[in-house]
């Protein structure tokens, strides 16, 4: 209180010296909105990081997170999940747990919402939870610490829906704020890297490909101005002369008829023997 009285005449001693009424500066202090906390700050630094590749920005955020979820197909899950604000069903499909966000968030805040849980948890001495556990983090239960003892949650995202910062979120937890912090924007460095990577890949197989492309439309042409030069080139096959026709085969000659054969005479009787 006796700070923001101390801002506020120093804005009027400010403004003063500016010629600017002492009412308006008044007016204008009196309007300004608080700062953000540094976690909200930091939650806008990794919705823009997110932004530069929103295709790529779940599945990398899902690496960040694995260990606090176990898998990353599961982490890919629910990072998916709370992004769009629908019910993700994680672990066994003997023993599922289902994690139901109240509402669909940016990627920053997602970030945070894992990053909180998993401070939440290694506070309680917790480094690798199981489901159940995970689910106490986000949405409240009790979990069991690593010396025995039952420790009720509220949840990161049942504090958040009931319209609760980050920093006042972070100072329910009992976490250090600075450490905190730090730990976020560490993961926003990692995943800002992964990002940029998958983008330089990207062009790489984008060039590569239009390479391939533009090397096959070339071959194509080349081809077809080989095939027309060659066709230029070649001599016009000629055109076969008709076949004469062939003359018509003299008729044969009749055949003379063969003259009759004379008849022979009769053979005179020979006389008796006597």
């Amino acid at each position: 209180m006796i700070n923001g009285i101390k801002q506020r005449i120093l804005s009027v001693a400010i403004a003063a010296a500016l010629g600017v009424s002492a009412s308006m500066a008044l007016a204008q202090t009196a309007t300004s909105p608080p700062p953000a906390d540094p976690i909200t700050q930091v939650a806008v630094t990794v919705e823009q990081t997110a932004s530069t590749a929103p295709t790529h920005a779940a599945q990398k955020m899902a690496v960040e997170f694995t260990k606090l979820v176990g898998t990353e197909e599961d982490a890919l899950k629910l990072v998916t999940g709370l992004r769009n604000g629908t019910p993700v069903t994680l672990g066994s499909t003997t023993e599922p747990t289902t994690i139901t966000p109240t509402a669909s968030t940016g990627y920053g805040n997602v970030f945070i919402t894992l990053a909180l849980a998993q401070a939440t948890l290694t506070k309680a001495g917790i480094t690798e939870p199981t489901t159940e556990q995970l689910n106490a983090a986000l949405m409240g239960g009790t979990v069991t610490t690593a010396d025995g003892k039952a420790t009720t949650l509220t949840g990161v995202l049942t504090m958040r829906a009931s319209g609760m910062g980050w920093g006042q979120i972070a100072k329910q937890l009992e976490l250090n704020l600075g450490r905190v912090v730090s730990s976020i924007k560490s993961g926003n460095d990692r995943l800002a890297k992964a990002l940029k990577a998958e983008q330089a890949r990207e062009r790489v197989m984008v060039k590569a490909a239009n390479k391939t492309e533009d090397k096959s439309k070339t071959g194509d042409a080349r081809n077809e101005r080989a095939a027309k030069a060659d066709k230029s080139s070649r001599p016009e096959k000629a055109e076969r002369p008709e076949k004469a026709e062939r003359p018509d085969k003299p008729e044969r000659p009749d055949k003379p008829e063969r003259p009759e054969r004379p008849e022979r005479p009769e053979k005179p009787e020979r006389p008796g023997k006597g």
